[in-house]
């Protein structure tokens, strides 16, 4: 069992349960984006132990795991991770306390600005998946953090609007691993907060981007980064 190779060298594509998760390879080992929904905990079990322990090549470590936000179907398979791999778990503090206590609600308006009616049926239709293990994160990150620590030449961009805490992830190649901020088809948006949202999109179309690589749905080329960007601004 194994991920979908991305449109850039080094990046696997693991779907787990519909939620895009990024396996990146770094110095000495991988970075993880997003580990998926606790129900598929063991998929990604699999498609772990076959990317790191290839034939005929030294074992890689799992050096990382980064959450894009505090979401159940992102964070959902964090602690197995961190028990059975040793590693440690980084999110942005504005998301926290969404993974320590599991209240997905945590640091959000009662009502968010923008939901669609897809994303509600959704949510309730996956209702069972969102209990997970909560657990304390090991690493708070930043804007503009530096992730080359951690054998991966990339920063953090913090992109609120689908929580406040949600981040990007650009590495120099210009990979952006957006999270949640975007999704990839049609119909399907949760916008927390308007103005964060609009602001972040800003931000993106100031970056020089290559791919772009959503929570859900297909990655976006770079060729059509620019119209897709331009579409997302809602006043």
């Amino acid at each position: 069992m194994e991920g979908e190779k991305a449109m850039s060298k080094g990046i696997e594509i693991i779907d787990v349960g519909g939620v895009n998760c990024y396996l990146l390879e770094a110095d000495d080992g991988f970075v993880l984006i997003d580990t998926g929904f606790s129900a598929k905990c063991m998929f990604l079990d699999e498609v772990l132990k076959k990317a790191l322990n290839k034939p005929g090549e030294v074992p890689k470590k799992l050096k990382l795991v980064i959450l894009t936000h505090g979401d159940s179907d992102h964070a959902g398979n964090c602690k197995f991770l961190r028990e059975n791999y040793g590693v440690k778990i980084a999110v942005h503090f504005e998301d926290s306390m969404m993974v320590e206590n599991g209240d997905m609600s945590w640091n959000r308006k009662s009502k968010p600005d923008k939901i669609s009616f897809t994303f509600r049926l959704v949510t309730l239709a996956f209702g069972k998946n969102s209990v997970f293990d909560t657990f304390k994160p090991d690493i708070y990150l930043q804007d503009g953090q530096n992730l080359a620590e951690f054998g991966l030449s990339a920063k953090v961009i913090h992109l609120p609007g689908h929580s406040k805490g949600s981040i990007g992830v650009l590495t120099n190649e210009g990979d952006l691993f957006c999270g949640d901020l975007i999704y990839n088809f049609a119909g399907f948006s949760y916008i927390d907060n308007l103005e964060d949202f609009n602001e972040s999109i800003y931000k993106l179309k100031k970056l020089d981007i290559n791919n772009l690589y959503p929570g859900h749905g297909k990655p976006i080329k770079r060729l059509l980064i620019k119209s897709f960007l331009d579409e997302l601004k809602i006043d």
